[in-house]
């Protein structure tokens, strides 16, 4: 009788909570059925056949009075920010893996005894644990570089301060040992091969292919929708301020993910409130934010490069309008300008200002956008998921061959 061969075994880590970020999410479907998976993350998996840990502490579910929950919230808080900045002022930073994720030294601890062939970061500040896990072992590294982590909020003097010189550091300790990295746009390969000399290769942000039909929408009012995270680096406000300028047919809604007491949300909020052309709207699951938006006609992405990453940017919420078929609007950002061009899918505002984004807008006829949102229909047939996944198990296989 013919012995089965035992599947080989993968570690993925990841800061974010891996059941709502998509790129492990999408990575770790991709890999399960061929390779016995285990995920470290920002939360527990929710997958019944898949081992993970969080790399939080659990919550005890005990009930205290106000004024105890708020003066141990503080200590605890004070501790971890002086543990904070001693280990940064000392440049022991990676102490500081285990002071923001608080587990991770446990889990190193269940999982450094096992032969992973293979442990794929996602995350930068990861890398450390990772090597850890490694240790002696033949196992492979590989990183997903999503940003270009060096200058990945250099327009904040709190990020170049307290981040800065834990990002340089790692990576001038860990990029060239990793066996492969990739990251998510020609700039920000580009970036790192001229500081780093390193190669990445380049993965984009690809979502699940939507068998959709672009809707032939020509009522009024023309419906733009912007998602995502909101915060001052990506100048949210400027979608609202855009909105002065466009003319009467046009209504924009906001599905912001930020929790409803951050203080950059109450911004935009308030600003919304006093316009009558734009709202906030509540979230939707990851898996429906395609088919949710694909009634609308037009998706808008206007952030200026107020940041290195942010000049570079290539984010979800781009793919995610084309495979909901909608008109592309953006500001002249590099990465996505090159692909609305190639395929034709939408407008690009000379600058970055709300009235330049709102003349394109306002030029746009009911034939021009359904133009549009066929454009995006045959992009959505290249630019999907199904794309990566080949790719990434190509990647995976030839890491893990005998022969590496």
């Amino acid at each position: 009788m013919q012995k089965t061969k035992s599947k080989k075994k993968i570690l993925i880590i990841c800061a974010p909570d891996p059941n709502t970020n998509p790129r492990p999410n999408r990575m770790i479907h991709w890999l399960k059925s061929d390779y016995d998976i285990t995920v470290v993350g920002g939360a527990k998996l929710d997958i019944d056949d898949i081992r993970s840990f969080s790399l939080y502490a659990k919550k005890k579910n005990r009930k205290k009075v106000f004024f105890y929950l708020f003066f141990e919230n503080l200590r605890k808080y004070t501790y971890y920010t002086f543990r904070y900045l001693y280990f940064l002022a000392t440049k022991q930073y990676e102490r500081i893996l285990e002071t923001k994720y608080y587990r991770s030294k446990e889990i190193k601890e269940k999982l450094v005894s096992e032969n992973f062939d293979l442990i794929i970061s996602h995350d930068l500040i990861l890398l450390p644990l990772a090597f850890s896990i490694k240790g002696e072992k033949d196992t492979k590294i590989m990183l997903d570089a999503r940003e270009y982590y060096p200058r990945n909020f250099d327009d904040s003097f709190r990020w170049r301060v307290l981040t800065k010189p834990i990002n340089e550091d790692l990576c001038n300790t860990y990029l060239h040992r990793c066996n492969k990295i990739v990251t998510v746009s020609d700039g920000l390969a580009k970036e790192y091969a001229k500081e780093y000399n390193i190669s990445p290769e380049i993965l984009m942000s690809l979502p699940y292919y939507a068998d959709l039909e672009p809707t032939q929408n020509e009522d009024i009012p023309i419906r733009m929708i912007h998602h995502g995270n909101a915060n001052p680096s990506r100048q949210t406000e400027l979608m609202v301020e855009m909105m002065d300028f466009v003319d009467e047919r046009f209504t924009l809604d906001l599905m912001l993910v930020n929790s409803k007491s951050d203080t950059y949300w109450r911004k935009i909020k308030k600003m919304a409130d006093k316009r009558g052309n734009v709202r906030l709207i509540p979230p939707v699951k990851l898996r429906e934010i395609v088919p949710f938006t694909n009634s609308y006609h037009i998706g808008v992405f206007l952030v200026p490069p107020s940041n290195f990453n942010l000049e570079f940017t290539l984010p979800n919420k781009f793919f995610e309008f084309i495979q909901a078929r909608l008109v592309v609007a953006i500001g002249p950002s590099i990465e996505m300008s090159k692909l609305v061009k190639k395929y034709d899918c939408g407008i690009i505002s000379e600058n970055f200002t709300p009235h330049s984004l709102a003349q394109k807008l306002n030029k746009l006829t009911p034939e021009k956008i359904i133009y549009y949102k066929k454009q995006s229909h045959k992009a959505a047939q290249v630019l999907n998921a199904d794309t990566n996944k080949i790719y990434v198990n190509k990647i995976i296989a030839s890491l893990l061959t005998d022969e590496e």
